[in-house]
């Protein structure tokens, strides 16, 4: 694992050396998966109404003085996939309670923060979305989220910030992947649901474990983050057991840097480095990898990324993969986003999988989202003898 680090570390500064030298930018490390709990509260206190996006604080005046932000959120996703030679329908729900309480003041020297995520998810049919996957053969799934899996506690952690909120520090039960290969378009429930772009199938996260987090953000843009975890489940089965069995380990090391990119708009390079140890009870086997994300705003409030990983041994689904999309904000609140991502099998090299998504969102009034969504996946053993499959996809929502 030094090793790799150390070669992960090199090729991270020769990437970053040839990107342009602004120091301000608009694009930061924070809120880069949209499902979090920090998101949600962000989206919670958004106020669309008025063409500068100004926030509206919807705390009432308990909550105000007790430091407490608590976000609820429903979703809804119906779900029909059409192969070859046959069809399928699925269905689920997915409520969320998001709550963060700041112990000491975020306008304190060293602010300290209790985050809190339960969820209940729940099928409304025989088949829940998530069960796609497996049904039609394909190597990662079709949305991430939208499981049977019933009342969790993905998360309770601790965050703690020094020097000036610069350095932070996360312990405790979380989902890893929420600090580390995230991007601004990274959520199953408000943009690409295909966890070739709302998840990763090239990095074996573990699901919902006990771990650590450290991350230093330099004033000059860059910022590099540490973490650990322990490994009972992988993040595309999405698992909150707190079994704490075993001693398998996860470990991850990432660099990124805040730059101004293109005709001065805000840009961001990362990189990520991770190392997993074996699961024998689940049959998977130890693993390591590297993940190269590029995003670069556009003009007309367009968000776009880039991404190539690779990884070898059978902890991430993919041995090689590459995954590209475009976002355009519309009219304050809308979202329109079309992706592609292709991969191949770490267990099964002359398998191959590559899939085309296009969603629009659309948001009504403060809190209330509804977004068609269609995914084209081609691929070995895909949907019948045709190896193909299309998805058509409704997601609904509110929060608040």
């Amino acid at each position: 694992m030094k090793r790799l680090s150390s070669c992960l570390l090199l090729v991270a500064f020769a990437c970053l050396a040839a990107v342009a030298q602004a120091q301000d930018s608009m694009l930061t490390d924070e809120k880069r998966d949209e499902d979090g709990i920090a998101s949600s509260i962000a989206i919670r206190d958004h106020d669309w109404s008025h063409s500068r996006e100004q926030r509206q604080q919807r705390r009432t005046a308990w909550m105000e003085a007790l430091r407490l932000d608590i976000a609820l959120g429903y979703d809804s996703l119906a779900m029909g996939a059409l192969g070859s030679d046959d069809g399928w329908g699925a269905s689920a729900g997915d409520g969320t309670l998001s709550l963060r309480w700041q112990i000491n003041a975020d306008t304190s020297k060293a602010p300290l923060s209790l985050n809190l995520r339960m969820r209940h998810r729940h099928a409304y049919s025989d088949l829940a979305p998530s069960q796609l996957r497996k049904e039609t053969g394909a190597l990662w799934g079709y949305v991430r989220g939208f499981t049977d899996a019933g009342f969790q506690v993905p998360e309770i952690f601790l965050e703690d910030q020094f020097f000036d909120q610069r350095l932070t520090l996360r312990y405790g039960q979380m989902t890893i992947d929420s600090l580390f290969d995230g991007h601004q378009l990274r959520s199953g429930k408000r943009s690409f649901m295909n966890q070739a772009f709302s998840s990763s199938p090239a990095v074996g996260f573990p699901g919902s474990d006990l771990g650590f987090v450290v991350r230093w953000e330099d004033r000059a843009g860059w910022d590099l983050t540490l973490g650990a975890s322990h490994l009972d489940s992988t993040n595309l089965s999405e698992a909150a057991e707190w079994r704490f069995q075993g001693d398998s380990l996860f470990k991850a090391v990432q660099l990124g840097y805040n730059f101004n990119g293109l005709s001065g708009r805000p840009a961001r390079v990362q990189l990520l480095g991770w190392d997993s140890d074996a699961m024998p009870e689940f049959g998977i086997k130890s693993g390591r990898g590297a993940s190269l994300t590029f995003e670069q705003q556009l003009a007309g409030r367009a968000h776009s990324f880039f991404r190539y990983a690779w990884a070898d041994g059978e902890a991430a689904v993919t041995d090689h993969f590459a995954a590209a999309g475009v976002a355009f904000d519309l009219r304050q609140s809308d979202r329109l986003g079309i992706a592609i991502a292709a991969g191949s099998s770490s267990s099964n090299s002359s398998k191959r999988e590559g899939v085309i998504e296009l969603f629009y969102r659309r948001q009504i009034g403060k809190s209330f989202f509804i977004t068609p969504d269609v995914q084209f996946v081609a691929g070995d053993g895909i949907g019948g003898h045709a190896d193909w499959i299309v998805i058509g996809g409704v997601r609904a929502g509110f929060i608040f």
